[in-house]
């Protein structure tokens, strides 16, 4: 079964792959090829270094070999970046001398970096515990530091780039819309109001959909657990209570959802920006063909006012299965002076997203 389940994801995994635009034309034995031997590279820089470093202390041995995962976590994961990552996608980061960088996407990993200060607050306060709980800590915290010290320089890597290319966009647009106050307020509204109207979960309504997966995990525990049926009715029903709390955690969230975009699009300049690597409306920037977002469609909102619907695509990996598709949709109102820039949207599209449905005109 774990054969099977391994190869499902395998096989989603590479249908994912060429399911992606970008990937068009590119050789998927030549990449993987590329991989394999980069794993082998670091492997042999394992084995090699584990080689020479018998007769040191175990201290620096733990040391050493920790700044060598760290720096072969980071080499991999950029050396199979800039192998996957086809020419038509990089982003354009090159940017003249007297040029200001946006920190729009470096600011948002600011925000959360406080997140993460708290975090590490609380272990550091869980050390001066008496007892054996503070090991629960350390053990927690030092999981957590070494994580950190891989994934954050990361994140700001691909958040300085991803500045460095909005900035770029910003110089070089193909299109540039603003709005006059009256207008975006409308339109703030307006968006707010659709994101109110979609369909939310409702236990109420939906109760039945729970039924399947609450008989999986009863029948999972009472089968493989163990425990006591005492113990495993236990564990059941804190399983589907977390399920449901999360739930109604998730239906809370949607009932605040359309304020909460109201209110961050207030702190938005009510502009648009159109341009070779991508699209930046409503505080994001979405690629046309980048890592995040990559467009398959594009076409006239039916719904008033006139408006630009762009459909967008992600794919999210699932450690649990095949890659998931996400999809983002994005209207962009379009000004009283905008009809004649539609034409060249239109034109511009068509040759960087060739895979995409464009129909503006």
């Amino acid at each position: 079964m774990a054969l099977v389940f391994a190869l499902m994801s395998v096989a989603g995994a590479w249908a994912a792959w060429h399911h992606d635009p970008r990937h068009v034309g590119q050789s998927g034995l030549r990449l993987l090829v590329a991989i394999l031997l980069l794993i082998a590279a670091a492997v042999l820089a394992i084995v090699t270094t584990v080689k020479y470093m018998q007769g040191l202390s175990e201290a620096l041995q733990f040391v050493l070999m920790g700044i060598l995962v760290v720096a072969l976590v980071f080499g991999m994961v950029f050396a199979v970046k800039a192998l996957a990552t086809p020419k038509s996608a990089r982003l354009t980061t090159t940017l003249p001398p007297s040029a200001k960088v946006l920190t729009l996407h470096r600011d948002h990993l600011y925000a959360w970096g406080k997140y993460v200060v708290g975090f590490f607050a609380v272990c550091g306060a869980g050390l001066l515990i008496p007892g054996n709980a503070k090991y629960a800590f350390a053990a927690v915290g030092g999981i957590a530091l070494m994580l950190a010290l891989i994934l954050l320089p990361l994140l700001y890597i691909n958040a300085q780039k991803m500045d460095r290319a909005l900035t770029a966009l910003e110089l070089n647009s193909w299109v540039h819309w603003q709005y006059s106050v009256p207008q975006w307020q409308g339109w703030l509204t307006i968006q707010a109001q659709r994101l109110k109207a979609l369909p939310a979960f409702s236990l109420k309504h939906s109760w039945r959909k729970l039924i399947e997966p609450f008989v999986v995990i009863a029948g999972g525990v009472m089968f493989f657990s163990s425990l006591s049926w005492q113990e495993n009715l236990f564990l059941v029903l804190g399983s589907c209570g977390a399920i449901l709390g999360m739930l109604e955690l998730s239906v809370w969230a949607a009932r605040r959802a359309p304020e909460k975009l109201k209110a961050k699009l207030q702190k938005v300049a009510p502009e648009v920006f159109f341009g070779h690597d991508g699209l930046f409306c409503n505080g994001r920037f979405l690629t046309w063909l980048g890592e995040d977002y990559y467009l398959t469609a594009a076409s006239m909102d039916p719904r008033p006012p006139r408006s630009l619907l762009f459909r967008f695509e992600k794919i999210v990996p699932n450690p649990y299965g095949a890659p998931q598709t996400v999809v983002v949709n994005e209207s962009v109102l379009i000004p009283a002076d905008g009809d004649g820039d539609i034409a060249r949207l239109q034109r511009e599209l068509v040759a960087r997203c060739p895979s995409a449905r464009i129909s503006l005109t």
